[in-house]
């Protein structure tokens, strides 16, 4: 075993986010996963993700344990992950994104369920022909092999496993999860490597136990699905960053583990945080529960729940909650003026005016409104992410692209947020969709692709604002 690497580096550029790929029983770092790494490294959706490799103790030799040496065990292994990914150069990383073959998944399984450090920067996990109920087929090796009889079903080791993976995580882990098996494999089959997870999280590729995660080339089935997860589905990550997509994820679920157990007595900034956080994991039925059912009457917090009653009506057209949007933003400008808080009182002003358009079909309301916000923001004149947006977005309702675009490209100066971000380019095509402004649609498009697809992972960006005050919201 001295020859073979516990740690293959195959891309490091102080990223915030990292690929881990985990072999399975008897392979090694630099074997198993072929030209899955080198494949990865080249696809450019991936460019700001670094990229390694992780080896561990297994082979086809005999145990001597208490004699001479023996192989860890499974649990001893879920250990020796958690310790590796604590400390350089995996550390530093905001979201991981872990690949797993085989028994890899195992050990990667029992870490997680074992550790809430570790678990709570667990971006991805995806496995490969991974026998997570066990495997029935018995072996010349079981007696000799402690790794073998750990992998067998029944066995103390994955009835335990099971139990725990239940327990904590059920059937919505954290993190995107999928369980992949291949179509040929006779080793793990199905009934063990997708059968204990959710209909939802199985995936079935070309390939027996060992091609599945040996792509020849780009087109190969496993390596095209591994990748949609890493980029998060079906749309991707749009023009933005998806490692930076990854690590905003995962301090959104860190918020959520902080906050949500005693939402009741959290002030406004942190239900703010809270409320954001969910819908941006897929909660927003949880966050307007929380936000309705929490008496305040700040502007911040009314105006949170109308963006998500707001976000609700564009997917679901209801009618009621299109009405109360609209009521909360006007009831909170009001209230942002009488405190003369421009930021408050822009972000309000903005989304009346959308209302007004979207809703009520009403042009000459949205743009008078539109010119409410921008006299809000000159008077407020600071350089702010927000007001930019909100001076682009009322641009648009005034019939002025160039001024639009300007300011939008002053608001991505400042490096938004992947979720800030996203949310100012939906509200900027859907306003200038609304307002028949066909001809900006491409130009705005083509500004947030180049601006966003530079944006530096070294930036000292915060986790979650604690103020959502945006006219994209």
């Amino acid at each position: 075993m001295a020859d073979r690497p516990r740690l293959m580096v195959h891309r490091d550029q102080g990223s915030k986010a990292a690929v881990v790929l985990i072999h399975g029983f008897g392979g090694d770092a630099a074997a198993t996963w072929g030209r899955f790494p080198e494949l990865l490294a080249a696809d450019p959706r991936l460019r700001n993700w670094d990229l390694f490799s992780v080896g561990y103790a297994t082979s086809l030799a005999f145990d001597l344990a208490g004699i001479w040496s023996a192989d860890p065990s499974l649990v001893t292994l879920g250990g020796l992950l958690d310790s590796v990914a604590d400390v350089p150069p995996f550390d530093r990383y905001e979201s991981l994104a872990f690949l797993a073959h085989s028994m890899g998944g195992l050990l990667l399984q029992q870490a997680l369920v074992s550790s809430d450090r570790l678990a709570s920067r667990t971006g991805h996990v995806l496995l490969f022909g991974t026998p997570s109920a066990g495997l029935e087929k018995a072996s010349p090796f079981r007696f000799w092999k402690r790794q073998i009889r750990d992998m067998a079903s029944g066995s103390e080791f994955i009835t335990t496993l099971r139990a725990r993976w239940d327990q904590r995580f059920g059937g919505t882990p954290p993190f995107v999860f999928a369980a992949i098996a291949g179509d040929r494999d006779e080793f793990v089959p199905y009934t063990s490597s997708l059968e204990p997870f959710a209909g939802a999280c199985r995936r079935v590729v070309y390939g027996n136990h060992l091609e599945i995660v040996k792509p020849p080339a780009a087109d190969h089935l496993g390596f095209k699905t591994g990748v949609k997860a890493l980029l998060g589905g079906e749309g991707g990550a749009g023009p933005f960053d998806s490692a930076r997509v990854a690590a905003e994820s995962r301090r959104f679920q860190q918020a959520i583990d902080q906050f949500l157990p005693h939402y009741r007595e959290l002030d406004d900034s942190a239900l703010v945080t809270l409320a954001l956080a969910l819908e941006s994991v897929g909660r927003q039925p949880e966050a307007i529960e929380i936000l309705s059912n929490t008496a305040t009457k700040t502007t911040d917090p009314m105006g949170v729940l109308a963006g998500r009653l707001k976000r609700r009506w564009l997917v679901e057209h209801r009618g009621a909650d299109a009405e109360r949007a609209l009521s909360l933003y006007r009831s909170a400008l009001e209230l942002a003026e009488q405190k003369a808080d421009r930021p408050q009182a822009f972000y309000h002003a903005i989304n009346v005016a959308f209302m007004k358009l979207a809703y009520g079909q009403d042009v000459a309301a949205a743009r008078s409104m539109a010119t409410r916000a921008l006299e809000h923001c000159a008077a407020f004149g600071k350089r702010d992410l927000w007001r930019f947006a909100t001076e682009g977005e009322a641009h648009l309702y005034l019939g002025n692209p160039e001024a639009a675009l300007a300011a939008y490209a002053n608001a991505l100066a400042l490096s938004p947020e992947p979720r800030n971000a996203g949310s100012m380019y939906q509200q900027a095509i859907r306003v200038a969709d609304l307002m028949r402004q066909d001809e900006t649609i491409k130009p705005l498009q083509a500004l947030f692709m180049r601006s966003t697809a530079g944006i530096s992972d070294g930036s000292p960006d915060p986790a979650i604002t604690g103020s959502d005050t945006s006219g994209t919201s």
